[in-house]
């Protein structure tokens, strides 16, 4: 009986932590960009957005793809999509994939709203033992500054809301439709405040 107590425990103890560790981003460290190296975050990571979510899929899975959020001084508010795709106009000597890129604009303050999404996700990120695996997607947000990042959040957390949310934005910005995009806008005004909350008190 003591031992299925102690089972039951540690098991509601995991359960706990790992709730926990799907409420914030965590930030990416050394070894991380390290094991990522130059080469996706030379093709991927803007140095002009203000905000941005890269996605990298298991390869078998699917192509990387990023959402950009623009809405800095004197520019007017978009959002931008990049996506890897099959080229099936490919010749024999030529790259079998190829980069397309897709914008939708949209008013400033709209913009200005899913770049705070991510900026307070990124900024209440904290050092928490990282979720590894094989299969699965990884997820990187922010800017060329400061970088958080997650690894194929649970369904329900805080991580998956984030990410569901900005994946909806990345098919409006596809679809061309500004109303699909600002339908969006409650889910990300709610989800700010989640993440604001996870600030420290002092």
């Amino acid at each position: 009986m003591k031992r299925r107590i102690i089972t039951l425990v540690t098991v509601l103890m995991a359960a706990a932590i790992g709730a926990q560790a799907q409420s914030r981003l965590e930030p990416m460290t050394q070894t991380k960009q390290e094991l990522w190296g130059k080469e996706y975050f030379g093709t991927w990571l803007s140095k002009k957005a203000r905000q941005q979510m890269l996605k990298f899929p298991t390869p078998m899975e699917d192509f990387p793809s990023a959402l950009y959020v623009f809405c800095g001084k004197g520019e007017s508010g978009r959002l931008q999509v990049k996506r890897c795709v099959v080229n099936g106009e490919a010749e024999e000597n030529e790259a079998k994939l190829k980069l397309n890129s897709i914008e939708l604009e949209t008013d400033k303050a709209t913009a200005m709203k899913f770049s705070d999404l991510i900026e307070h996700a990124v900024k209440t990120s904290m050092f928490i033992d990282e979720r590894l695996g094989f299969d699965g997607t990884t997820y990187f947000f922010g800017n060329s500054i400061r970088i958080a990042t997650i690894w194929s959040p649970d369904r329900g957390s805080n991580c998956k809301r984030l990410t569901d949310v900005l994946e909806k934005a990345m098919t409006a910005v596809k679809n061309q439709d500004e109303d699909e995009l600002k339908a969006l806008l409650p889910e990300v005004e709610s989800l700010t405040k989640v993440f604001k909350k996870l600030y420290p008190n002092d």
